[in-house]
């Protein structure tokens, strides 16, 4: 009788030789030991604010957009618990949707 061959065995030890000649382990682990962790708290208030003037003064117009976008994504991070933070977010949404922010404003609110 012949015998017969396992075809999951077959891919599962081309993998294995694939991945042994693609990649090594260890030279990755050294790469990242390279790289520094970047400390968010080195960055002050002041730091971020002149980074932001210096974009807005690149283009005045995709500044506006990235800059609402940021406040609307750090809103919804922190979420939405006070009346104040719902009245933010109400005024995002009119900013960026100045066309129709009554649909934008009544499509989030019901996707919530």
């Amino acid at each position: 009788m012949a015998k017969r061959k396992n075809p999951l065995k077959d891919l599962d030890s081309f993998l294995k030789q694939e991945a042994s000649l693609l990649v090594e382990p260890e030279k990755i682990a050294s790469q990242n030991a390279l790289k520094e962790p970047v400390d968010a708290m080195a960055f002050t208030k002041e730091d971020v604010l002149s980074y932001f003037k210096k974009l807005a003064k690149e283009d005045e117009q995709a500044f506006r957009v990235t800059f609402l976008d940021i406040m609307h994504r750090s809103l919804e991070f922190q979420g939405l618990e006070k009346a104040t933070d719902k009245m933010l977010m109400n005024t995002l949404l009119y900013l960026q949707n100045e066309g129709n922010w009554k649909e934008a404003i009544e499509e989030y609110w019901s996707a919530k």
